[in-house]
């Protein structure tokens, strides 16, 4: 994407006595442009390891070599060239009056509850900045224990609501059982539609926040192809849901509300009119399913305990729409065949939609994966590698223009099988899809699978040692099946680190140890985190949760970090901070390093001297105490991480977690 100005004209907003006061696009830029940067120090090292494993079962790969991938470089710098930024601009022609207009129309129709107030929609972590005048109590009871200070700011804690609000009371005599007109008039309130008078931005903010979209978080959830996108009344509600994840890399508090009231009203048009949209044309219900995805996505990373519980409310309902719409599209899936110079553009097209679905599909894993991690329960995808879609490759779907796409698409069929033809059922229920590093969406939708079946047996209560080295040698199969680099965007070293600390730990227990579901529970979990903490598995996760640090200090700082990044930190300090607790005087052992993850990763004496480097000292018998101080810098990696509200909220909960550390040391 390029970096030019934006040359479309502004469109009058539909309603001029609407509240909102948006900045203009001029402000945002400058407010962007002034954002200084510094580049990341790597002044901490650490190599990761996994117990349990057969030692035979490793193999001995360089944790620093590269394999290359199965295209030549020249195709790859090819496909590089993106399509023109102006595609996807809202140009003079589109009213968004109109569509202010018509989402209002679609929300009238539904039923809503009655509003909440403003300040309930404010994450925990954003809540200091709020005044309350109706109290004077500090935020933070002294008197209150630490652990519920922790439930109160956890990144889903919703305060209760009573049932009625400020409606009127039902009253009813001792014994009733029939309704009155009290009643009548409370249900009428509560079924009755509430109308947001707020009209959307000007189109030169929309056109900011789809630019900054495609520019800074398309390539980390590549579902939507770029170089063919264009606004228009068909996929307006896509265009939205990208202007509301765009808006969080402004810069300005006042575009992320913006981004957040888009999103609240997208959300609510979405599910007033799906039935309409599944009942229209192909790219019709492909368009809402995609407006889907990215809202959950906006929710995933907002920060907003409202916005995450609904996303996980409506995870299934999203994928049961990508399945009804998939169900009148199965002319798509037919195989392009040969590709006739005369009819290029129309191949290209049905090839784009068909390839959209698939990284649908694959969105939707990742979200499963995320979902079920973050909130610790089953997932609702099988995530069997038999059923899993072959996507294309990488520098087939950034191709901008058709006529580029033919001619990857007749040079790269020569080397491998037709991308869409390649999307069958592997017979081995294990086998990986082998794409080399031909499509990182690919490789990053395996590895979450792979999450997801971890997470699924842990919650299930079937997770036993077999079904631990199981995992473990999935995870080693698909480092040497995919060979991830460090220049890839999905952050992928990260992620495999992560599951590594899933698989050694409760983290639903640590969680739980730390205040999560307040003072009583936390008391309840801390014999088995007392337990777990003086074992070698909590070793393990020590030296993955560093390994962590070392692959997010090493990474671009203009790069953004995946959307798991913020996870995956806040998994690592977790471990940390219990081992600090329970087991002050952990010693991380010699033998700590044997496992089969340990030795393919690269050498033993590079490992003891990356420990070393972390500022971990030296024991008897080669052991190694560990410092805690790399608490405060994973929470400080967490604080830099990117624009994600709910990397903030993860600081704020882990800050308060190390208050009573220290008040017990």
């Amino acid at each position: 994407m390029t970096d030019g100005s934006l040359a479309v004209s502004s469109l009058e907003l539909a309603n001029e006595s609407a509240t909102l006061t948006p900045t203009p696009a001029t402000e945002f830029r400058r407010e962007l442009d002034g954002v200084s940067c510094r580049e990341p120090t790597a002044n901490s090292v650490i190599f990761d390891n996994a117990v349990v494993p057969d030692p035979s079962l490793s193999s001995g790969f360089d944790f620093m070599s590269s394999a290359s991938g199965n295209v030549n470089d020249d195709l790859l710098g090819d496909a590089n060239t993106t399509s023109d930024s102006g595609n996807w601009f809202l140009e003079d022609g589109f009213d968004v009056g109109a569509l202010d207009l018509t989402i209002n129309s679609s929300i009238f129709e539904w039923a809503q509850l009655p509003n909440i107030s403003n300040a309930s929609n404010i994450p925990p972590w954003q809540q200091g900045n709020i005044t309350h005048p109706q109290s004077s109590a500090p935020l933070d009871d002294p008197a209150k224990p630490t652990a519920d200070l922790v439930k109160e700011k956890w990144f889903t804690y919703m305060k209760q609501r009573s049932g009625w609000g400020d409606l009127a009371q039902p009253s009813a005599l001792p014994g009733q059982t029939s309704a009155n007109d009290i009643y009548r008039a409370g249900l009428t309130q509560k079924l009755r539609s509430c109308m947001e008078d707020e009209a959307l931005p000007t189109s030169d903010q929309l056109n900011l926040f789809a630019k900054l979209y495609f520019q800074r978080f398309h390539p980390l959830l590549p579902v939507i192809h770029a170089a063919s996108f264009k606004p228009k009344a068909e996929n307006s509600l896509l265009f939205l849901s990208i202007c509301s994840i765009g808006s969080l890399f402004v810069g300005s508090k006042r575009a992320v509300m913006q981004g957040s009231r888009i999103f609240e009203r997208l959300n609510k048009a979405i599910l007033a009119s799906w039935e309409s949209f599944l009942s229209q044309s192909r790219p019709d219900a492909l368009s809402m399913v995609q407006a889907a995805i990215l809202g959950q996505t906006y929710a995933l990373l907002a920060g907003n305990p409202k916005h995450l519980v609904l996303a996980d409310v409506l995870h299934g309902t999203v994928a049961a729409w990508s399945r009804e719409a998939n169900k009148i599209s199965y002319l798509c899936q037919k195989s392009q065949g040969h590709v006739d110079d005369t009819d290029i553009d129309s191949k290209w097209l049905q090839w784009i939609e068909t390839e959209q679905r698939a990284r649908v599909q694959m969105a939707l894993n990742i979200h499963d994966a995320e979902l079920g991690s973050l909130l610790h329960h089953q997932p609702i995808h099988s995530h069997r590698f038999r059923q899993y879609p072959r996507l294309a490759l990488d520098v087939l779907f950034d191709a901008p223009t058709a006529s580029k796409w033919a001619t990857l698409y007749y040079q790269t069929s020569q080397a491998q099988i037709d991308p869409v033809n390649a999307r069958v059922f592997s017979r081995i229920p294990n086998s990986l899809p082998e794409t080399g590093q031909s499509s990182w969406f690919t490789a990053y939708g395996a590895l979450e699978s792979i999450n997801a079946r971890l997470v699924d047996l842990k919650e299930s209560h079937e997770f036993d040692y077999m079904n631990c080295q199981d995992i473990s040698n999935l995870l080693i199969e698909w480092w040497n099946t995919y060979h991830p680099l460090n220049q890839e965007p999905f952050c992928l070293r990260v992620l495999w680190q992560s599951i590594f600390i899933y698989l050694y730990a409760d983290v639903d227990l640590l969680e739980r140890a730390i205040g999560r579901d307040g003072d009583i529970s936390s008391c309840e979990a801390t014999a088995q985190v007392r337990e777990w903490a003086s074992t070698p598995n909590a070793s393990l996760c020590l030296i993955h949760a560093s390994l962590i640090a070392r692959h997010i200090e090493q990474m671009n700082i203009s790069v953004e970090p995946a959307i798991h990044v913020p996870r995956a930190l806040f998994s690592a300090t977790l471990t940390y901070i219990c081992v600090a607790r329970y087991a002050p005087k952990h010693i991380i052992r010699p033998d700590a390093f044997l496992s089969p993850e340990m030795k393919m990763l690269g050498n033993e004496a590079c490992m003891w001297q990356g420990l070393r480097e972390a500022g971990y000292s030296l024991s008897g018998e080669g052991s190694m105490v560990v410092e805690f101080d790399d608490m405060y810098r994973l929470i400080n990696l967490l604080q830099r991480c990117g624009k994600w509200g709910i990397s903030q909220a993860f600081a704020t909960v882990l800050s308060i977690a190390l208050e009573e550390r220290k008040d017990n040391i």
